[in-house]
Order: structure tokens, then sequence, then C-alpha cells
């Protein structure tokens, strides 16, 4: 039960929603803990052949976006959320895909 809330779904959301936050007050501080939330997130999607070494570059993403809201350069800040959230969207479409055929959808 706790693998799955480390590496599932609460951390990933947990960590877009504090970096969202963090980027709309600007605390780095929140981008920061955002990064340190989605490693373990990041160390499992680093398992899929396809994205092997981009899993790991998730966090140093979030990591730059603290980097640029601290400097108040939000729009950098942001556009470097985008690539976190579009592997988590792009996870969550894959499962939704997956659940659909094993029920025959």
């Amino acid at each position: 039960m706790l693998a799955q809330i480390v590496f599932g779904w609460p951390f990933i959301i947990l960590s877009l929603l504090l970096a969202f936050s963090g980027i709309l007050v600007k605390r780095p501080a929140l981008l920061v803990a955002s990064a340190i939330f989605f490693v373990a997130p990041a160390w499992y999607l680093s398992g899929y052949p396809v994205i092997r070494w981009f899993g790991m570059l998730l966090p140093v993403s979030l990591l730059g976006a603290a980097y640029y809201v601290k400097k108040e350069r939000l729009r950098l800040a942001l556009l470097l959320v985008l690539p976190p959230l579009i592997t988590s969207a792009w996870l969550a479409f894959l499962v939704m895909a997956q659940n659909r055929n094993l029920s025959g959808g």
C-alpha cells in the first residue's frame, strides 16, 4: 500500500499541485518540495524503455522551475513544469486505455 502511494497517483498529483501553487504564489520552496515528491514517480517512470533517461530529468525540470520563480521569470518556470505535467497526462491516458481494454469496452 505504501509503495502505491509513493510511486503512484497521490505523489504525482501532490507534486503537480505544489508546482503550480509555487508558481502562483511565487514560492520556490513549493517547487523544490514538488521536485522531491516527484522523484519516486520519476524513478518508476524511468523503468519504461521509451522514456528511461527522460524520467529522471522530470524532478530536475521542477528544480529549474524553482530557480526561475526565484528570479521572477514565471513564464519560463511554467514551461519547465510542462514536462512533468505532460508525462503525467500521458501516463494517465495509458492507464485509462489499459483499463478500457481489460473491461472489454
